[in-house]
């Protein structure tokens, strides 16, 4: 299923979250970040970057460095809103109590993933509870086939953020932040 061009008619109060390392934020997430506002029927993108997600080991950049990155470019839209409730528990975070503290305030909660994840989300923490209550948004990556029942964000930006910390490309961190991220992950 293709995201569309909805009308505010459409919403009712519905968020898309967006959560990830963000370690670092690359043009790739503000890409995605932009076209779930312009195609998804809702009125708010909360963007989350997670203390440590529950896959990984850690990140290198600090979740308040994350974090402030975060805010230095998204400005652009009042729509967005940098969200640190899984930083403040400081402690692994599952998506499942992400969605669950959002639910009191929002009707429809559209998730945003990336393709890659798809192989492994049956074993997200809680998935058969959480599968209920968000419509998933995936976008593409690397040629995954995205299944028609989840809604798909065509993005073009192939750039992974542990590839992008190896081998850091000014070109594919926003202008706002670049200075600041190159000489983080340089050193």
């Amino acid at each position: 299923m293709e995201a569309g061009i909805y009308t505010m008619e459409d919403k009712n109060r519905s968020v898309a979250i967006y959560g990830g390392s963000f370690d670092p934020p690359h043009i790739g997430h503000l890409e995605i970040i932009k076209k779930a506002l312009y195609t998804l029927p809702i009125e708010k993108l909360i963007v989350i970057p997670a203390f440590i997600s529950p896959f990984k080991k850690g990140h290198f950049a600090p979740p308040e460095l994350r974090l402030k990155w975060l805010e230095n470019i998204t400005y652009f839209d009042n729509r967005i809103e940098i969200s640190d409730f899984e930083l403040k528990k400081s402690k692994k975070s599952y998506t499942i109590d992400t969605v669950n503290h959002f639910s009191s305030v929002y009707d429809t909660i559209f998730f945003i993933i990336g393709a890659d994840n798809l192989k492994s989300l049956h074993k997200w923490h809680k998935f058969d509870e959480l599968d209920k209550k968000v419509k998933w948004v995936v976008v593409t990556r690397d040629d995954v086939k995205i299944p028609d029942k989840f809604i798909k964000l065509d993005i073009d930006i192939p750039i992974s953020s542990s590839i992008l910390r190896e081998e850091i490309d000014p070109n594919k961190i926003p202008e706002e932040i670049r200075d600041e991220v190159v000489k983080f992950y340089k050193n």
